[in-house]
């Protein structure tokens, strides 16, 4: 499965802090988990649950089969409010297929950008998608950003069926073939065509529920076109507008749990170098942490947690909205469909 981290809050991030320097940061995550909570892995090659040890280690043996097909980072500078004319403020999305420890062009970059609002992911392609940039999540609309871990079930069989639901204009901003970009023009068709405006939460919630429910729909009717059992969706999904974020955990078949996803409100200074403390828990002060103030409010929704406080973390209920709203407020809904 693929892994995605999004941070969100008054305070800037500096990318490096969040995305390279952390032991479990998200470019060294792959398939096992650290601080599962109990959660129940899904191991697409086997078709079926796994439970995870209860607690943080690091011993299990790596897979390097695993969330190598590319990488991707956006994040808001508002340089775009400031240059242009229509003062939207829009992402900076950096993608590769290099792997990302090694790429030079992304460390420099993580060392000297910081920001108030970054999606980043590492992809593990399904399917037939070739691992090219323009599969690479997070995918952008507008002034929105949109990423996913999971996959849409025979995505290949309703693909056609998908594109006959979206608006001409959320067509014409797909440029890969991966089934997340295909949900995520779902979404925006949903949402309407104005991609600019900041829009209610009240209307990201209802885009995302139209969404799922088109998208469950699709699969049945595909699965009736094949004569089959209708298979599994994980659809843990993640969209923002630079202020506010909307995610999900879900998963289409009652008993089996979808990807981990978690969420934390205090772990931003365990992160921040500027601070005191080390998401390693290495017993040193950092360099820059000369007083001690306090933190702004913020919030990370996360595949994984990548500090080691177990109780900065909290996993998010299977089948659940989790919305961010601008006062970075956090509300957790159960999805009913």
């Amino acid at each position: 499965m693929c892994r995605w981290f999004a941070y969100i809050g008054e305070e800037p991030s500096l990318l490096e802090d969040i995305l390279i320097n952390p032991k479990h940061s998200i470019i060294r995550q792959i398939d096992k988990h650290f601080l599962p909570n109990l959660h129940k892995t899904y191991d697409p090659r086997l078709n079926q649950p796994e439970h995870s040890s209860d607690t943080a280690s690091d011993e299990a043996p790596i897979d390097f089969l695993t969330s190598i097909d590319g990488f991707g980072v956006g994040y808001y500078t508002g340089v775009s409010v400031d240059f242009n004319s229509d003062h939207v403020s829009r992402p900076c999305i950096f993608k590769s297929t290099r792997p990302p420890l090694n790429d030079r062009n992304l460390i420099s970059l993580c060392a000297n950008t910081s920001s108030k609002c970054i999606f980043s992911h590492i992809r593990a392609g399904t399917g037939r998608t070739p691992t090219v940039e323009t599969n690479n999540h997070p995918f952008g609309f507008g002034r929105y950003m949109f990423m996913h871990n999971g996959d849409v079930a025979n995505f290949r069989k309703l693909k056609l069926a998908l594109l006959t639901k979206l608006s001409e204009k959320a067509c014409e901003n797909i440029f890969g073939t991966t089934d997340t970009e295909h949900a995520a023009a779902l979404f925006f068709t949903h949402l309407g065509n104005d991609w600019d405006t900041e829009l209610p939460m009240e209307n990201w919630k209802k885009a995302m529920i139209e969404t799922l429910q088109d998208i469950l729909s699709l699969v049945k009717e595909s699965a009736k076109d094949m004569n089959e059992a209708v298979s599994c969706s994980f659809l843990n999904f993640a969209v923002t507008d630079s202020c506010r974020l909307l995610a999900t955990r879900f998963s289409s078949v009652e008993g089996v749990d979808p990807p981990s996803l978690y969420y934390s409100t205090t772990a931003g200074p365990t992160l921040n170098r500027k601070f005191p403390d080390s998401p390693d828990g290495k017993s040193v002060h950092k360099i820059l942490a000369r007083f001690i103030r306090q933190h702004g409010k913020h919030v990370i929704v996360a595949s994984e947690p990548n500090t080691y406080k177990v109780e900065e973390w909290h996993l998010i209920p299977a089948n659940s909205l989790v919305l961010v709203d601008k006062d970075l407020s956090v509300t957790i809904e159960k999805i009913d469909l």
